[in-house]
């Protein structure tokens, strides 16, 4: 089964190596998307700037890469509304020197006021410590704070501090009704359950507490994880995450949730409304969402995910080469319907790199998409690489509902 986070600690140096995996050579399978950066990059980020004066509209992207032997972020900056990146600034934290590591990061701008932090200040948050064997790991959640829209950046805090062994990761953050900041991050350390979801909260984003359990499963083996949230005009919030190994079908099927408040979830035990396309498609693994302009009050919400089954196993027609959209966020469950990626991925079967936790962001005017995604370079086990494209938002354009052959998946490391 594909474990996301174990792929991504067992896989990490792979990002910026530059020499192919012996017997396993192949071009990328980019059919649409451009090049964003040149260098190793994973789990893209997007968000543009709204509460930051004269820099609103900006769009940054960040994204976690590997050099000299120490895990760093790379932030990148748009001012044309994501037709053309250039790069801004980079966060190197000791805690990810020394081939310890960073990964599985966050980015965040903070709505209203925290603690000292007035609202724009930009948050990035990312694990340290993936790349020591499991004996030796000791994993972390680290907070770094830019005042000046991401141009420069300090040391904030820690959210957590695994003990050695397992790990931490991908976090996230929206700041709930009571005004608190809020984290939430996938947690491998529970010997009743492969892996949870956590949730914490701080009033100043340094001091964190009140630790509890979001989502769990009593069947060890299913794993709930990597969340993302967004919060809705009428005051909702609404988060998506992955739970693998429970569908006997599916690996990593995506599911939904909403809060009132942000930080009361409900039920850790239930596992909220599986998000499935109008035409039966099955998103699988890494969701992310964002929340865009449409018919609606409430918006309308865009998902992207790694992977497409169809409704009876195997792949759907629209596989590495749609992302979803849901025109009433007030109905979980839908209609969630498959429209074209504007990065389009020819071979996604899983892996550590291909379509990983992709990121999307509404332009400007609503009407279109910006979207962020990896795939190899130029070969299986090679550099992982964040190419980008602009798209509409159009339904019109659903991917196509042929009958999908059943066959297995291949969730092989590399594949």
């Amino acid at each position: 089964m594909l474990f996301s986070a174990a792929l991504v600690a067992a896989g990490f140096q792979q990002m910026a190596l530059s020499a192919p995996a012996p017997g396993d050579v192949g071009t990328q399978d980019v059919e649409k998307g451009e090049l964003l950066r040149v260098g190793g990059s994973s789990y893209p980020r997007l968000l543009r700037l709204e509460h930051s004066g004269d820099a609103n509209g900006r769009v940054l992207a960040s994204m976690t890469t590997y050099r000299d032997n120490a895990g760093f972020a790379t932030i990148q900056e748009s001012r044309d509304d994501g037709k053309t990146f250039q790069p801004l600034a980079e966060i190197h934290d000791p805690a990810g020197e020394d081939t310890k590591g960073m990964c599985c990061s966050t980015l965040y701008e903070l709505p209203q006021q925290v603690g000292d932090m007035p609202a724009g200040t930009l948050l990035w948050a990312g694990t340290a410590g993936v790349g020591a064997d499991e004996e030796e790991r000791q994993a972390s959640i680290r907070v770094w704070r830019s005042d000046d829209h991401g141009k420069t950046w300090s040391y904030l805090s820690d959210i957590v501090r695994a003990p050695v062994g397992p790990g931490v990761w991908e976090p996230e953050f929206t700041v709930s009704e009571q005004g608190d900041l809020v984290a939430f991050y996938s947690d491998d350390g529970d010997p009743k359950h492969d892996q949870k979801l956590m949730q914490v909260r701080s009033s100043d984003g340094r001091n964190w507490t009140d630790s509890k359990e979001m989502l769990k499963n009593d069947e060890f083996r299913v794993r709930p994880g990597m969340s993302g949230v967004r919060k809705l005009p009428d005051g909702t919030y609404v988060m998506v995450y992955e739970v693998c190994n429970y569908d006997p079908v599916h690996t990593c099927t995506i599911w939904i949730r909403e809060s009132s408040d942000g930080w009361d979830w409900g039920d850790p035990y239930d596992l909220g409304t599986e998000i499935v396309s109008d035409t039966g498609g099955q998103p699988l693994g890494t969701p992310t969402i964002a929340l865009a302009p449409g018919p609606n009050p409430n918006g309308r919400l865009l998902l992207g995910y790694q992977m497409l089954g169809g409704d009876e196993g195997g792949w759907a027609p629209g596989n590495g080469k749609t992302v979803m959209v849901n025109d009433d966020p007030g109905k979980l469950d839908g209609p969630w319907k498959e429209i074209p990626a504007p990065v389009q991925i020819s071979y996604n079967q899983g892996s550590v790199c291909r379509n990983f936790s992709p990121t999307l962001l509404p332009t400007s005017d609503g009407k279109s998409m910006i979207h962020v995604t990896t795939d190899f370079e130029h070969y299986i086990g090679g550099p992982c690489e964040a190419f980008y494209g602009v798209g509409p938002i159009d339904e019109s354009g659903t991917a196509a509902t042929a009958q999908t052959e059943a066959r297995p998946m291949d969730t092989r490391i590399g594949r």
